[in-house]
This record gives C-alpha cells, structure tokens and sequence, in this order.
C-alpha cells in the first residue's frame, strides 16, 4: 500500500495540473478527471478516489434543446448534463439540491439569437439572488451571450434553479447555455 502522503502529493500535482490547463474546455477537463480517478485507484486507492466519498459536489449541463417563449418564472431546463459529482443536479426540473451546508458558486451562461432576448434569475427556495440579461435586439450583428455568477451559503435541502424573469424567455440557445456549480 502506498503512504497517504503520496495520496497528498498525487491531489497537490492534480490541482496544480488544473489551474495550468484552466483554458481547456469543460469536457477536456471531465476527461481528464475520470482519468485521474483511474489512475488513483490503479494505485490501489479505491474507496478514496470516489468524489462522493470526499464529498465533492460539481456539476455541468447544458440546454439540450432551444427554450423558447418562455413565461415568467418558467423553470430553465438544463437537461444535458455532462458532469454530476454528488449527484445533486436534475436534468430532469433544472433544480439543484445541495447534499450538505456549505458555500456554493453557480454560474449560467445564455446565448439568445439576434432580435431576441433571454432574461434570467437564479433563486434559491424561491428567493432571487442574481439576474443575467441577454439582449440579441441591441442593434448589434452577432449572437449576444451573457454570463453571471453567484456564491451563496446553502444548508442542506436548499434547492437553486434559473428561471425567466420579467416574463423575458424569448430565445435561448441548446449546448451554447449552460448552468454549472461547485461546493466551495
């Protein structure tokens, strides 16, 4: 067996491997990561490889599908979810369900047509804490994205999601939109 310091020095050298490959995107990073999570228990470290077990929480999706038309405080559905740590995301509502009391940082990105818009909320148990506007209608001749985030202190069973505001959910785009978040 190999010393649980080796087990410290392999976690160092992956944080250090992340921030040096910060700019790769998220599935070049998820791939990375399952194949750290195969190397580690290689080493014989099976049971401590597991993110659930060390009580890692993060998750990734993207809209699956184009939402449009959307009324105010409708549910934005991220359904195609590309990492779950902790499996607190639903792809199935959008609504994540924090497993512990903790910090967590939540960003969403939305990207709407021109001539559209697409405004959002994030809350949590129903309580807005952050806003993103998305206006494709400002006269410019791109797409408009937005992005906005978040840290918030959760307790368990607290629920978060992104939902319309102002009745504003004209168009948003599937894979360019994400919703992503991370325990602290």
């Amino acid at each position: 067996m190999i010393p649980r310091l080796t087990l410290r020095v392999a976690l160092v050298l992956m944080a250090v491997l992340t921030e040096l490959y910060a700019k790769e995107s998220t599935q070049d990073f998820i791939s990375k990561y399952n194949n750290y999570n195969t190397v580690c228990r290689g080493m014989g470290y099976e049971r401590s490889c597991k993110g659930r077990d060390h009580g890692i929480v993060a998750f990734h999706a993207r809209m699956s599908s184009h939402q449009q038309n959307l009324g105010n405080q409708a549910v934005v559905i991220f359904g195609k979810v590309t990492l779950n740590s902790g499996s607190a995301y639903n792809g199935n509502t959008g609504i994540f369900t924090a497993p512990k009391d903790g910090i967590y940082s939540f960003t969403w990105t939305i990207l709407t047509k021109l001539g559209s818009y697409f405004h959002t909320e994030i809350v949590i148990n129903g309580n807005v804490v952050g806003y993103n506007h998305v206006d494709g209608k400002s006269g410019s001749s791109n797409y408009e994205s937005s992005s906005a985030t978040v840290m918030v202190r959760m307790k368990k069973k607290d629920k978060v999601w992104i939902r319309i505001y102002s009745g504003l959910g004209k168009f948003g785009y599937a894979d360019w939109s994400s919703f992503s978040g991370f325990k602290l």
